[in-house]
């Protein structure tokens, strides 16, 4: 009984690993050309943002601000 249910298993789990991959494969090919815009704008929407936010903050830690730095 054992050995049938592990055949069974050997041949249909490669099947389904195979099913699932491909179903992912499709579901996730590129969107439409407008979605695709969409998001290209939003990354560099993002970038700009992040570019400047890191122009108006300067993190780093000098001796001045943090007393345990100073020698």
């Amino acid at each position: 009984m054992a050995g049938g249910l592990w055949g069974v298993l050997t041949i249909l789990g490669p099947i389904l690993i195979v099913v699932v991959i491909a179903w992912a494969m499709l579901r996730n090919r590129g969107g439409t050309r407008q979605e695709i815009d969409r998001a290209e704008q939003g990354a560099a929407n993002l970038r700009d943002r992040l570019d400047a936010e890191a122009q108006v903050t300067d993190h780093t830690i000098t001796p001045a601000d943090d007393p345990t730095l100073r020698r």
